[in-house]
């Protein structure tokens, strides 16, 4: 596939990066996960990010990976972009992995970086091209140093905004000079994405065409109308910007006193989203206390619960 700048029109945007709802007993919960797929989609969401680090993907086996991308596609029938983490410390898996999501016509795949194991970047320049070369479809890089350890090079960058796969990267760091960089370093073709929710207008101004964020499954409309006012033709106020991300970061900062997949899964419990708010261990599952500071923020959090679940257009 060759980059074009029409790859903005199906790429650019807000896409959540998809939680995986369970059951209490940890199986995957596909009616809760069905309606999360259409909450966010009538929240005005562009876009989902499926099998990452939100979703679990790295405790799902391989089979459930796959199982919930399925479940994903049919949900969402044709009607957001869709793109599959396929992200595997081992490059036959990731390559397994990318050519099941082919074959459910998703819009693009995705891979974290081989971690764990300490390989070079030539290891993963290689690593993303064979999973290239068994698909036909587009590669987004995913960028997470936090997580991974791993630190991607700016001559690495454009080595791959060279491959006519490699449309772009989620870029999960603060760092919006090094944002800023790769824009310089690779060109406008190459897409960008943030991936810190917390700074998004930032990353925007930084060059990003768009956001992968873990907290729009609690407040996706939020993020939709911030992305709304940035891709306008008319700058958007500044002061309306800086607004909207101080609402969507109080409820950041409250959420970082806690495990952030088992918050973000709590709260669209609150909202009527997942029947329940289960997580797989090894995450943690919250106590009593734990369960009570979080539903007495959300009682007065107005921005959590004005993204409550809307069945047959009520709330």
């Amino acid at each position: 596939m060759n980059k074009t700048t029409n790859n903005r029109e199906i790429f650019g945007g807000i896409f959540t990066a998809l939680l995986t709802p369970m059951h209490e007993n940890g199986d995957i919960d596909f009616d809760s996960l069905a309606r999360l797929v259409e909450h966010q989609i009538a929240q005005g969401i562009h876009g989902f990010y499926v099998g990452g680090s939100t979703g679990e993907g790295f405790i799902l086996t391989s089979e459930e990976r796959q199982q919930v991308l399925e479940a994903v596609v049919k949900a969402a029938a044709g009607r957001v972009t869709i793109i599959a983490h396929v992200g595997c410390i081992s490059t036959r898996e990731a390559i397994k992995l990318a050519k099941h999501a082919e074959l459910q016509g998703v819009n693009a795949v995705s891979a974290v970086v081989p971690f764990y194991y300490k390989v070079s970047m030539q290891e993963i320049r290689e690593h993303y091209e064979a999973i290239m070369a068994a698909v036909e479809l587009p590669m987004i890089v995913y960028h997470f140093p936090g997580a991974t350890g791993v630190s991607l090079s700016m001559d690495f960058y454009e080595q791959m905004s060279r491959h006519p796969q490699c449309i772009g990267v989620k870029f999960t760091s603060l760092n919006l000079f090094e944002m800023q960089q790769i824009r310089a370093r690779c060109g406008q073709d190459f897409l960008i994405y943030n991936g810190h929710d917390e700074v998004y207008t930032g990353g925007a101004y930084a060059g990003a065409d768009g956001a992968i964020g873990s907290t729009f499954n609690m407040m996706p409309g939020l993020f939709a109308d911030m992305y709304g006012l940035i891709s306008s033709e008319d700058r958007p106020p500044m002061d309306a910007l800086q607004s909207m991300q101080a609402e969507a970061n109080e409820v950041i900062a409250h959420m970082i006193q806690f495990d952030v997949i088992a918050y973000e899964k709590y709260m669209l419990y609150l909202q009527g989203v997942l029947a329940t708010p289960t997580v797989r261990q090894p995450l943690k599952q919250f106590n009593a206390e734990e369960r009570g500071r979080i539903e007495a923020y959300y009682a007065k959090s107005e921005v959590l619960r004005r993204h409550g679940f809307i069945a047959n257009g009520e709330r």
